[in-house]
């Protein structure tokens, strides 16, 4: 990304990096994401010590709920690492950043790793480990978009085990470091049910602590549904737009 303040950097050269940023706090506060509804939704944020899944239909707001928490800690004076495979915009990192404050002093604090193959998204998810204890959140976006090119079931089962493996990893880093893991999630159309369900089905489900759907809303607005939640009950809901300076809420009629 030429000219960007963003740091962003290919997997085997991330060890670069290590001196971005202060280590963070060991507190168990959660990590905002920026949006209020889906702060209280979640109680307060994405858990430390923990996966949150983010799933949903395309443009349904994903991408963008992990950015908010991205910057959201940047902002704060931390540091976060965002494992990008879906190719973020950097125009919107900058317009959520100008939001918040200056722009090139929270772009400091966020580390970008790009990954164009299902091989290199596995390489920075594994170099993670380098930087966990000087972070705050890490996020992975997509940590499905590959699996979905797999063509043959025994592909798509070794992808499967490949992105839980991953999962499982980060995780380790969010209980050893007292961070923040969250990763977005894609879907596919169920025959029974003639709906949507996330890939991955129980496997990640099993390893997320809190599962949260956004599903395209009317008027143009998303709605966050939780389904899982390591110390709430499922089935609470939360109205959000996109604006140009992040997530906002939408009161409910």
């Amino acid at each position: 990304m030429p000219g960007s303040h963003w740091g962003v950097v290919a997997s085997p050269v991330m060890r670069a990096f290590l001196s971005v940023g202060d280590e963070p706090a060991s507190v168990s506060e959660p990590i905002p994401t920026g949006c209020s509804p889906i702060d209280d939704l979640l109680d307060g944020g994405f858990p430390r010590g923990a996966a949150t899944q983010i799933y949903g239909q395309p443009a349904a707001g994903k991408t963008n709920l992990a950015l908010g928490a991205a910057v959201e800690v940047a902002a704060s004076g931390s540091s976060a690492l965002f494992v990008d495979t879906e190719g973020v915009s950097v125009d919107r990192m900058e317009q959520l950043a100008a939001a918040r404050g200056d722009v090139e002093s929270i772009a400091s604090n966020i580390i970008i790793s790009e990954a164009t193959t299902f091989e290199e998204q596995e390489q920075a998810v594994r170099d993670a480990a380098e930087l966990a204890s000087q972070v705050e959140l890490i996020v992975l976006d997509s940590a499905t978009g590959f699996y979905r090119l797999k063509r043959t079931e025994q592909q798509e089962g070794e992808a499967l085990r490949a992105v839980a493996r991953q999962i499982t990893h980060l995780l380790a880093q969010a209980r050893k470091h007292d961070l923040s893991v969250a990763f977005t999630n894609q879907v596919y159309t169920d025959p029974e049910s003639d709906g949507t369900r996330a890939l991955g089905g129980h496997t990640l489900n099993h390893w997320s602590a809190v599962v949260l759907r956004l599903d395209r809303f009317r008027g143009g607005n998303r709605r966050a549904t939780l389904e899982k939640h390591q110390s709430k009950a499922a089935g609470d809901t939360a109205t959000f737009q996109i604006t140009g300076d992040g997530l906002e809420g939408v009161e409910e009629f």
